[in-house]
């Protein structure tokens, strides 16, 4: 009867230590969010991650900047979730060229779940540019990778023997693309210029 007992007991006591560990297991805390990688975001503004006359490896001159528009954005833009931005418009001081070289910086902020889409649709935009006009030609140029993703092109121009290079990086929610026509030694400023910008964004 003694040892019938001891048995009994011992049976209580496994499923008692059974159901107390379930109990707490399912009392414990949920993991915190932290364990999981979250997406980067900016935390400064459009505004603030604007290149400086100061930034640039040549003289240039301020000629524009302000506030991007809801008005002056492509409906695809706004279809996947712009936010704001930001622009920027310089000229280079070449007292040896009749014609100015422009360089342009525009920044946008979008969700961080569309961010990766921005980057192939400006290739898209200027291939397709290309394929319209047949006096132009687009060629994405060798870069390093600027941000967390990036791209370059050149786009020439037979009609006026013009040329232009563009740099479209992504950074976090952030994406930039910086503008120059000119020669490859402009496309080498430029390349300078987009790993500059890249290390403002916060």
């Amino acid at each position: 009867m003694k040892q019938h007992s001891i048995t009994l007991m011992r049976i209580l006591m496994t499923i008692l230590i059974i159901l107390s560990a379930g109990i707490a297991g399912c009392s414990s805390p949920a993991p915190s969010a932290s364990l999981v990688p979250a997406k980067n975001l900016s935390t400064i503004a459009p505004s603030e991650m604007v290149l400086q006359p100061s930034d640039f490896p040549v003289n240039v001159t301020l000629l524009e900047k302000g506030e991007r528009n809801v008005s002056e954005m492509r409906n695809w833009a706004l279809d996947h979730g712009w936010k704001g931005g930001y622009y920027a418009d310089y000229e280079k001081n070449n007292l040896n060229s009749p014609t100015g070289t422009i360089i342009e910086q525009v920044i946008s902020v979008y969700p961080a779940e569309n961010i990766t889409l921005i980057v192939p649709d400006t290739v898209n935009i200027w291939k397709n540019w290309s394929a319209e006009d047949r006096n132009v030609t687009v060629e994405e140029l060798s870069l390093p990778t600027i941000g967390d993703s990036s791209s370059a092109l050149r786009a020439s121009d037979k009609s006026d023997h013009t040329q232009s290079y563009i740099i479209a990086f992504v950074k976090y929610d952030v994406y930039e693309q910086l503008w120059t026509n000119g020669t490859a030694t402009d496309y080498e400023t430029l390349k300078q210029l987009a790993g500059i910008a890249a290390t403002k964004i916060k």
